[in-house]
């Protein structure tokens, strides 16, 4: 199984509703490189989880149409402050590929957990996506096979 998790595309700054920040446009012109880099993967048949967050969401939605995927499903264990085992509690339900879509601190600490098997705080660019995979979706049970940075060659 893969995993892939990705933090959403540069925002507007931040304000006293965080939820509604939305992509500046050189976070729309990330989400959609990411989207091109997943196609060149065979993300085809993923599913897409979203924070409901409207950053959050419209990478998600960019993601969906370069890879030709339905459009995202909005979890809101995947908001910021949400606890990294929450986040796994919730693809351990799931049997295929994922691409979620999430924000600081969440997207590192999901991440460490999944590949360390422990919780770390990790720096995330925006727009930056990992490949994990693994045979489960399960703490310390997969492995990074690829990193993607907004401005990558490829």
């Amino acid at each position: 199984m893969r995993l892939v998790i990705v933090r959403h595309g540069a925002a507007v700054p931040g304000g006293d509703l965080d939820a509604e920040r939305v992509l500046q446009p050189q976070g729309h012109d990330q989400a959609v490189a990411a989207g091109k880099w997943l196609r060149s993967r065979d993300f085809t048949a993923a599913q897409v989880l979203s924070s409901p967050y409207i950053r959050a969401r419209q990478t998600a939605e960019h993601i969906c149409d370069e890879v030709g995927l339905p459009e995202p499903a909005l979890q809101e264990v995947l908001t910021p402050d949400t606890s990294a085992q929450l986040a796994v509690e919730l693809l351990t339900q799931l049997t295929s590929d994922v691409i979620i879509v999430s924000h600081l601190p969440l997207v590192g600490r999901v991440a460490s957990l999944l590949v360390e098997g422990q919780v770390l705080d990790q720096p995330w660019s925006t727009g930056e996506c990992w490949v994990l995979e693994g045979d489960v979706y399960a703490a310390g049970c997969m492995q990074v096979s690829a990193v993607w940075y907004p401005g990558c060659v490829e």
